[in-house]
């Protein structure tokens, strides 16, 4: 297949942040006097739209606080100190600028915020691999609604069918399964890759040079 827009999710993905979401979800839960939420049971909501990751991951919180713990969530995730402790997972930095010299469009499609996305790919040194960088505030309905999928490629002038989704969770090969594109699933994110091929992704891949063997064998449109 050829594909003219690839689309990465972005933590699980391509940064290694488990640790740093997880640590600000609980930070949040406590800036306001609750409990915190079982470490795993966060990572596996990472992905969905922040409201909804305290709503399944922290049960005890009430309807009427979640504002303002998603609120402390994302004061937190601007502070300078926090954009500081994300890092990229071995060889994400290799394989985006080898992809920069190839025939495709690249975007980020992620439930973070874009101001927060763009401060951490400022820190990381990658924002120039980038065509596009959608945030879940970028869209009305986040994941695994295919709205920023259809987003995505509306500004790039591409079809969805000729559009990659690359993520490590259930929600981001059902956002592309929903707008009609083709998904990758990588094996080293948040979620058990058995639940990823259950949804039966377009390919598996246990590494980006993998993924990027299969981008390089695929046929590819000139960059408009």
């Amino acid at each position: 297949m050829a594909y003219d827009l690839v689309i990465f999710d972005f933590d699980g993905t391509l940064a290694d942040s488990e640790t740093v979401l997880v640590g600000l979800v609980n930070e949040a839960l406590a800036d306001h006097g609750f409990a915190p939420a079982e470490p795993q049971r966060i990572a596996g909501c990472i992905g969905l739209p922040l409201a909804e990751v305290f709503h399944q991951a922290a049960p005890q919180l009430p309807h009427h606080r979640r504002d303002d713990v998603v609120r402390s969530y994302r004061q937190r995730a601007l502070l300078p100190e926090v954009v500081a402790r994300f890092s990229l997972f071995d060889g994400v930095d290799d394989v985006l600028r080898a992809l920069r010299d190839m025939p495709l469009r690249v975007a980020i499609g992620t439930s973070k915020s874009l101001r927060t996305t763009l401060l951490v790919l400022d820190h990381l040194g990658i924002r120039d691999c980038f065509d596009d960088v959608l945030g879940g505030d970028s869209v009305a309905r986040g994941k695994p609604h295919p709205e920023m999928i259809e987003l995505a490629c509306r500004r790039a002038g591409c079809n969805p069918a000729h559009t990659l989704m690359v993520g490590d969770t259930s929600y981001d090969i059902e956002m592309g399964h929903a707008a009609g594109a083709a998904t990758c699933a990588v094996t080293w994110g948040m979620q058990d890759p058995a639940r990823l091929r259950a949804l039966a992704p377009t390919l598996v891949v246990d590494s980006l040079a993998d993924l990027l063997a299969h981008l390089r064998s695929s046929p590819h449109d000139s960059r408009n």
